[in-house]
This record gives structure tokens, C-alpha cells and sequence, in this order.
């Protein structure tokens, strides 16, 4: 496939940096670009077509996004026929950057992520992950599905060491989403096929630059999660994330990538590193706008006798009883949500793990 950023401009083509400046006016998340049809925004996790703003023909959405690129980004394109990067458009925002063949044009999803990293306050996170941004070493794990909000709490976990203590802190990431500005700590930011090969070489790397937080943008490989569990273990706090909709389900998913024959080993790692599982899903809230909710495990001796015998159906009675360690589970936060008059049933019975016990809990509720 051979790329063309020279073709002529339709007649009533926008920039596609208007249309992220337009994105960011109504606070989307995300921007689709499609050949023949309008740029498509994700709001409040609802897809919306603008009317007014027209579309990009095959030629000019190829155009328009090749010279988005440089050189190099190009060249990826050209031979891999798909792109994931991250962009800046003139100090407004950054976008996270998916570009893919589609059929005999291009397709582009976008990602806006602020400028400005979020504080912790704004983004109302529970106290407990205040509590372990101040943890000196151990492996902190931030879990959800795509699109939950992970990067933006690890963001603002990061942000607010960096505004408090004076550490190295070195981050891995494929792409840098938030770009982080050295506060009163020494800030290192590599990507993933820019400034590193992979991320398990940069972790080794890492090791050998005197860190004192290592942030792991996603642990996808046994090798990457064998070296974060080895940094934590020699003193280092490690931030990173699974696609998991559960502590439980994030523990049986880490141990599920290695060979049967080494999971005993692991196990006992993971007991000895791990200091919290944080899960997370972005909820419609009933003002409008979204709020993340959250599944919080602390590996309290409780926790890790638990996962040193692998009695993982014990874990959700523990996170249920663990209040007074800052624990909940996803669906305690929920309940709590619509008690709120956060959210409404509807979305509480949508979004619960088990939807069956929600179902009760919210008849319960409402005929009391």
C-alpha cells in the first residue's frame, strides 16, 4: 500500500484539528474517522454525528491522516497496514492514535487525553489510592476493559508523586498518552517502538537507571510480568494494568499465562509484590457525564495466605469484609452509586458483575 498525503482537499474539509478542537469543546472521549461519512464522537460512551460537519472522501481521510505522520510512522503504516501512536495538535490536546486499512481506504480511531493530567480530587478517587501512591516498593495493578479510565488514574497517580516527592519515576508506555512534566521528581517517558523495542527490554533497562517508580503501561507477556514482579520485589513501586474485570479474575489472569509447572513460583512472587488490584468502569452518571467506580484489593495477610493457596473463590468474601483496608467490590460501589442517586437502576443492573445479586439488592432498596 502505497501512502498519498498530496491529494487535493474536498471543497468543505476541516482540518482534523478543528474536529479535535470541536471533540474537545463537547468533552469526547474518542473521534471516528470514516471515508464517506462525518467524524463520529464518543460522549458520555454514546456514539454522536455532528451535523454540519461533512465527510472525507477516500483520498483526502488518506491525505489528511498521512500528514498527521512522520516519516517513520509511515513507513509503519506502509508495511504493517495499521498504525497505534500518539499525536499532539498545538498545545490543545493529545491524541492517542489508531489508524487501520479499511477496505480500500484508511480508518482512524482517536483518543483525546487532556493536556493537563487530572488530579486525584477531580477525578474523585477513593482515599485509598491516595494511600498507595505512597507505598516505597510492590506491584500496584490498575484493571478494567478498554476505554474503563486506566491511564487516566495511573496519570494522576503519577502526578501526584511527582507534586509531593523528589523521586525517579520512568515510565513504559506503547503509546506515551499523558506527557508529564517534572515537578519536583526527575521524569523518564519511553515508548514502545520510538525510544524502546519492548516492553520487557525496558523494563531490564529500567532496572539499571536508578528508578524508584516504574510504570508499566501494560504487562502483556509472561517476560514483562516476570520482570515487574522482580523490580517490586527489589524495592521499587510498579504501576501498571491488565484488561480484567475483577481482583479475582486479574490474579487467575496473571497466573494463567505461565506454564502449569511454573505457576507455583509465581504464586508465591505475586503473594510477596502485589500490594493492591484496583478495577475500574466508567459509569453514565444520572447528571450527565461519566464517574469512575471501583473493585479495590489490598494484599493484606489475609489476602495473601489466600493467594499463596490459591483459594481464589475466597477473594470476593475477603474484598467484601475488607472495608476497614480501604477494600469494596465493584458491585458494593455500585449499589452505593444508585443509593447516591449517582446512577439509576438501569445502569446499576447493567453495569454489575453479578446481576442476578444487584437484581435483589436493588428490589430490596427499593421497596424499603
Amino acid at each position: 500500500m502505497t501512502l498519498d498525503a498530496t491529494a487535493a482537499p474536498d471543497s468543505l474539509q476541516v482540518p482534523i484539528e478543528e474536529i479535535v478542537a470541536v471533540g474537545l469543546e463537547y468533552k469526547a472521549s474518542d473521534i471516528h474517522f470514516k471515508a464517506n461519512q462525518p467524524p463520529i464522537f464518543r460522549i458520555d460512551g454514546q456514539l454522536i454525528m455532528f451535523p454540519g460537519l461533512p465527510a472525507f472522501s477516500a483520498d483526502n481521510l488518506t491525505a489528511a491522516l498521512v500528514g498527521l505522520l512522520n516519516s517513520r510512522q509511515r513507513k509503519l503504516l506502509e508495511e504493517n497496514l495499521e498504525l497505534d501512536t500518539a499525536l499532539s495538535f498545538s498545545g490543545k490536546a493529545r491524541v492517542r492514535v489508531n489508524i487501520y486499512t479499511d477496505l480500500d481506504s484508511l480508518g482512524c480511531a482517536m483518543r483525546i487525553i487532556p493536556l493537563r493530567v487530572p488530579t486525584l480530587d477531580e477525578l474523585r478517587l477513593p482515599p485509598i489510592i491516595d494511600k498507595l501512591t505512597r507505598l516505597r516498593s510492590g506491584l500496584v495493578l490498575v484493571c478494567g476493559v478498554t476505554g474503563a479510565g486506566k491511564s487516566t488514574t495511573l496519570a494522576s497517580m503519577v502526578a501526584e508523586i511527582n507534586r509531593r516527592e523528589a523521586v525517579h519515576i520512568y515510565t513504559i508506555e506503547d503509546p506515551i498518552e499523558y506527557v508529564h512534566k517534572p515537578i519536583r521528581s526527575v521524569i523518564t517517558q519511553r515508548e514502545v517502538g520510538d525510544s524502546t523495542k519492548s516492553f520487557s527490554s525496558a523494563v531490564r533497562s529500567a532496572l539499571r537507571a536508578d528508578p524508584n517508580i516504574l510504570l508499566i503501561g501494560e504487562m502483556r507477556d509472561p517476560e514483562t510480568m516476570l520482570s515487574a514482579l522482580k523490580a517490586a520485589e527489589t524495592g521499587l513501586l510498579v504501576l501498571s494494568t491488565l484488561h480484567t474485570p475483577s481482583a479475582t479474575k486479574t490474579i487467575q489472569r496473571i497466573l494463567g499465562i505461565f506454564d502449569p509447572k511454573e505457576q507455583e513460583t509465581v504464586k508465591m512472587q505475586l503473594a510477596y509484590a502485589l500490594r493492591a488490584v484496583i478495577c475500574q468502569q466508567l459509569l453514565p452518571l444520572a447528571e450527565g457525564g461519566r464517574k469512575a467506580f471501583h473493585e479495590i484489593m489490598v494484599n493484606t495477610s489475609t489476602i495473601q495466605e489466600t493467594i499463596l493457596f490459591g483459594e481464589f473463590d475466597k477473594l470476593q468474601e475477603y474484598i467484601k469484609n475488607g472495608e476497614y483496608d480501604g477494600m469494596c467490590t465493584m458491585d458494593e460501589s455500585i449499589y452505593k452509586a444508585y443509593c447516591d442517586g449517582l446512577i439509576d437502576s438501569t445502569i446499576a443492573k447493567e453495569y454489575a458483575l453479578n446481576k442476578d445479586e444487584m437484581e435483589r439488592a436493588l428490589r430490596g432498596a427499593i421497596l424499603s
